[in-house]
């Protein structure tokens, strides 16, 4: 698999897809490989590449920090609730 400049936008893109993953804009050498020619398999790769850009800068990466910072409030408290239970252990386990 080799990468290709993209000419609207200048990402790298693979030189098997059908369109930039960033701009939509079709860069496939045979646009009817898949039974599709012409300007139909152009809007479908813009439209895919706009969905795909939306859903990745606007839901993803919010979404995605979220959760990472429940899961690391919960592992401090887990952490902090382990060593209490330690400290319990060793200050009263002695006596009895």
């Amino acid at each position: 698999m080799a990468l290709m400049q993209c000419p609207e936008c200048a990402r790298e893109v693979s030189d098997k897809a059908i369109a930039c993953p960033g701009c939509g804009f079709p860069v496939a050498a045979k646009a009817g490989r898949n039974g599709l020619e012409g300007e139909h398999v152009a809007d479908m790769a813009r439209t895919a590449g706009k969905v795909a850009s939306f859903w990745l800068a606007a839901g993803t990466a919010p979404w995605i920090a979220r959760a990472t910072a429940v899961i690391a409030v919960i592992a401090v408290i887990a952490v902090i609730a382990g060593a209490l239970v330690l400290i319990a252990m060793f200050a009263f386990g002695g006596r009895g």
